[in-house]
């Protein structure tokens, strides 16, 4: 704003209007900071974690080791200026005042990042991810061909290979994705009743403890030897299928599933095999989140130069067919088409927002990341601190 020059009389309504500048900044000062700076610091935090996870399954095709940083907190020192400044003296015997007045602010955030380390995160990469994890992400989100493929190591016997094609695997998670397109199979979970004590003496169990048990959803029941056992219900995974088409009964048939029931109960085992005979129950062995990065990383394209030089890691003869799944894209340049990007060995790697079926599997990459990391670290969410007034 241009230095105005008036008579004294005047400098009262100028500071009045300086005054009443700084009244009405700092009453919205600290509202429109929290709307802007939320959003802006929320998008920024998204964008690091994607290309931080897409870097390090380019990494493990090189066969280098990924390392990830943990934002765990945002500081953001703020402040906003209002004043004016003036000379005043006499121009031809009468008084003058030149007022200039100014606004000022300054931004200066802070954030802090820890790399995830120890022997605690890499438990955390190399252990097998929960199955109610898998089972909860498969029952809120069509695809399940996608959920078995990527994150299940062994179904009933048959193996999912993380290194090498498995054509079996490939055949029956398509079975699956067929029948879930006429809702012919689903899952979920399902409540079954469990025994949670030794036996309990008659004499032991009074008025109080009959209560005590029902605030927490329990009961004793008669163990039939004049005693009482406590007992409750526990949540177990549960697959159904309807036998009532062919494909149904050909799924059956191949997982070695009895078809006098509909639902079968979902079990985390260490070790699968295929069963002799039909079994009610369905064996499982989820990978770890280690394996389910290796196993993507056979989508990444490599420059030729990479491959005819023997940089990147050598594909297994056959290797995993992934096409259809996840696909990350290499050029010498940054891209220009929107998406998710990043450098690696003089290369760009990225992934189109026109490539659907990748940003779906890496979507269920990142929240399989995050249920497990973030739950296993002691490190807890990036913490904003915006001083507003």
């Amino acid at each position: 704003m241009c230095p105005r020059k008036s008579s004294i009389p005047w400098f009262p309504g100028v500071v009045s209007l300086v005054v009443g500048l700084m009244t009405m900044s700092c009453a919205s000062f600290g509202p429109n900071k929290l709307q802007s700076s939320h959003l802006n610091y929320n998008k920024a935090v998204q964008k690091a974690q994607m290309e931080e996870d897409l870097l390090n399954i380019v990494r493990l095709r090189y066969l280098d080791m990924p390392v990830s940083l943990s934002v765990t907190s945002i500081s953001a020192q703020a402040s906003f200026s209002v004043g004016s400044g003036g000379e005043f003296g006499l121009v031809e015997d009468q008084p003058s005042a030149n007022i200039t007045p100014f606004i000022g602010y300054t931004d200066r955030p802070t954030i802090t990042f820890t790399p995830y380390q120890g022997q605690e995160f890499f438990d955390s990469l190399a252990k097998p991810i929960p199955l109610e994890t898998i089972v909860r992400l498969a029952a809120s989100h069509s695809g399940i061909d996608v959920f078995l493929r990527v994150a299940v190591a062994n179904l009933n016997g048959i193996q999912n290979r993380f290194d090498s094609a498995s054509p079996e695997f490939d055949r029956m998670a398509a079975g699956f994705r067929a029948l879930e397109t006429r809702n012919d199979v689903g899952t979920g979970f399902v409540d079954r009743p469990v025994i949670l004590s030794e036996p309990i003496p008659a004499d032991s169990v009074d008025a109080d403890s009959v209560l005590e048990a029902a605030r927490d959803d329990r009961r004793f029941e008669p163990d039939g030897d004049g005693g009482y056992r406590l007992t409750g219900k526990k949540s177990v995974p549960f697959l159904w299928v309807d036998p009532s088409n062919r494909a149904g009964q050909e799924l059956l048939d191949e997982l070695r599933l009895t078809k006098t029931v509909t639902s079968f109960e979902i079990k985390n085992v260490d070790r699968v095999e295929l069963p002799t005979e039909p079994v009610d129950s369905i064996a499982v062995r989820t990978r770890s989140l280690l394996e389910v990065a290796v196993y993507l990383s056979h989508g990444v394209d490599v420059p030729e130069a990479h491959d005819r030089a023997g940089i990147a890691r050598p594909e297994a003869d056959p290797a995993p067919d992934v096409s259809d799944l996840f696909r990350v894209k290499v050029s010498a340049t940054r891209p220009e088409e929107p998406g998710i990007a990043v450098e690696y060995r003089d290369h760009w790697y990225f992934i189109p927002d026109s490539d659907h079926a990748t940003k779906r599997t890496f979507t269920l990459m990142q929240a399989l990341f995050l249920s497990q990391i973030i739950k296993d670290s002691a490190q807890g969410a990036p913490v904003l601190t915006l001083p507003l007034n």
